[in-house]
């Protein structure tokens, strides 16, 4: 899913469709923010939070005043099409100490190959790296048929119990050492599909 287009002409942005997501996010609890503030929460430059704003601002998706910036109603509803649900995950036998954030994604089973092209797109985002799950006939699966519960079943029980699963979701959980990276990877990833 492109969020924002590529310039034609000049410097490429110094940022993703990932950021363009978490600014939507951020800003979905409804509340005005300052530039400064969604541009620390974003985790990007002032100058690139200016960019992603006037390129939300011009799609109606949100209302800028000198009191901040606001979601607006067509922002949330193009915000609550995107069908991603994101879990911080706690310590579990896949992440081995280290930060996972896991990212389902409905109804794109057939989109996965070997899931090493999610893992390589949320490594180019920043994360260590990423494991695609999938859900086939009621049970979590590793492409290639490797069933899950079997070899992570500590993480398999606890995307259980955290995602409403369906038979041809997936889900991508992004690992690093720092929370956003492993966020950054896992979301980036799961954008691609949609």
């Amino acid at each position: 899913m492109k969020l924002i287009e590529r310039p034609k002409y000049g410097p490429l942005h110094r940022f993703t469709d990932y950021h363009v997501y978490k600014t939507l996010s951020v800003l979905s609890d409804g509340t005005r923010k300052g530039r400064k503030q969604l541009a620390d929460k974003v985790g990007v430059g002032e100058g690139s939070m200016r960019t992603i704003v006037e390129c939300i601002r011009e799609k109606g998706y949100i209302d800028v005043k000198q009191t901040g910036i606001k979601i607006t109603k067509k922002g949330s509803e193009f915000f609550n099409t995107i069908p991603l649900q994101i879990y911080t995950l706690g310590e579990s036998d896949l992440v081995h100490g280290r930060k996972g954030v896991a990212v389902q994604v409905k109804g794109v089973v057939d989109k996965i190959g070997s899931g090493m092209e999610q893992r390589d797109r949320a490594m180019i985002a920043g994360a260590d790296g990423a494991t695609t799950v999938l859900v086939k006939d009621d049970k979590l699966q590793i492409p290639g048929g490797i069933d899950l519960e079997s070899v992570y079943p500590d993480t398999a029980s606890t995307l259980n119990k955290l995602f409403d699963l369906e038979n041809d979701d997936i889900i991508i959980i992004g690992t690093s050492a720092e929370l956003e990276l492993a966020e950054e990877g896992a979301v980036t990833a799961a954008l691609d599909l949609l």
